[in-house]
This record gives C-alpha cells, structure tokens and sequence, in this order.
C-alpha cells in the first residue's frame, strides 16, 4: 500500500504539472537593434514569473541565464574574457576563410526562398500574432532585399501589420534593389505552449516545408544537393 500511494502522488505530480504547462501561459518580451551590430535581448517568464529565461547578444557576446523563483542563477553561457594569442589569431582567420568558402558554396537556402514558402512563413507568423496578440509592439527598421519580388511581400507582410495592430507603432521603410537591415524592435505579451507547438506541427508538415526538411536530411545522408519540387 505504501508503494501504491507513493506511486499515486508521483502520477498527481506529474498530472498537475502537466495541466499547469497546459493552462499557465508564458510570458515574453523581445527586443532587438541592428545599425552597427546586431543586439537583441529575449525573455521568458512562467509561473507568474517564478521560472525565468533570459538571453542576451550583443556583438558576438552571448548570455543565457536561468532563474528560479529567484533564489538560483544557471549561467549557461559566458564569453571568454582571456586575451586572445597570435595562434588564436591566426586560427579564428582561417576559420573565417573556411566559412566564407561553405556559404558560397552552399546555395540551399538561395534555391528554398522561394514566394510559396515566404508566403507560408508570412501567414504562421500572422496566424501567432492574431492568436495571441502582442501587449506591446514597436517596430522601427529600414528592409531591403536584392530580389524586388521580395521586398514586395515585405510590403504586403507589412500592410497585413498594420491592419491587425492599427494602435501599434510600425513603421517600416521598404528599399528596392538593395539588400539591407536596420532598425529596431520591441515585442511582449503572452502566448500557450500547446497552441505554439500546433502551430508548428502544422507549419513543418505542409508541403514546402516538408519538402525542405526532407530534401537537407537525404543531403547530410547522400550528399549533394537535392531538388525541392
């Protein structure tokens, strides 16, 4: 009976936790700047703010921390404060040339940007949005793509932000011809972890994303790159 009942709290536990990751929100805030270099910070709260993520970047600095009702901090991540040799010199140039050499050869992501996927990326971003509006939104950012076709469904992206957060801050100027990103975002609010997840599950099984991740699985198994139909 003992085992039995210790058994019973254990699957009680682990139903009303369950229920409580099913119920109780996540709460987040994102922020994000890019003129010179990039920075962006991104929070996560849950239990009314009990469990908390926090990230920041800024430059190629990274920090991830985690806090617990707060009592305890888990830092995940620190930059390294050592000064850097002639070797490390040396061997973080060449890393940058190896680098430089896989992106130009790797023209995956060129061939799947495609407008039936942008289009699908643009409507699941829409469909989180009028799901789970933001509290806050402040976008201020110039966008520019080398391709026009691009920049056009930015600028229909845009229309669409505008009619469904009419009382938000947006302002984005779109740039023709040009490849270009700069600005700055602010975004908060609240969102359900099992609708985020149904959202996904839809977004990774429709046929272009699907397409895709099927495609970059038979590269890293054959390799090569393959043809998205």
């Amino acid at each position: 009976m003992f085992v039995l009942s210790i058994l019973g709290y254990i699957l009680l536990g682990i139903g009303l936790l369950v229920t409580a990751i099913i119920l109780i929100p996540y709460h987040y805030q994102a922020s994000g700047e890019k003129l010179d270099v990039l920075q962006t910070k991104l929070s996560i709260s849950w239990l009314f703010g009990g469990i908390k993520l926090n990230f920041k970047r800024q430059s190629k600095q990274k920090t991830v921390f985690l806090t617990v009702f707060g009592l305890k901090k888990f830092n995940m991540k620190q930059k390294s404060t050592r000064v850097p040799s002639e070797k490390d010199k040396e061997h973080s140039d060449k890393a940058k040339i190896i680098k430089r050499k896989k992106l130009r050869n790797n023209s995956n992501f060129i061939k799947f940007l495609r407008v039936n996927i942008l289009k699908k990326v643009l409507a699941t971003i829409l469909k989180l949005f009028k799901y789970c509006q933001p509290k806050e939104l402040s976008i201020d950012a110039k966008i520019g793509f080398d391709n026009p076709m691009y920049t056009g469904l930015m600028c229909a992206f845009h229309s669409q932000l505008y009619a469904l957060f009419d009382k938000k801050d947006i302002n984005i100027q779109p740039v023709f011809d040009v490849e270009i990103l700069e600005g700055r975002f602010l975004i908060g609010g609240r969102i359900w972890l099992p609708y985020l997840i149904l959202v996904m599950i839809e977004f990774l099984i429709t046929n272009p994303i699907r397409n895709i991740l099927m495609a970059q699985l038979k590269t890293k198994i054959k390799g090569g790159l393959q043809y998205v139909r």
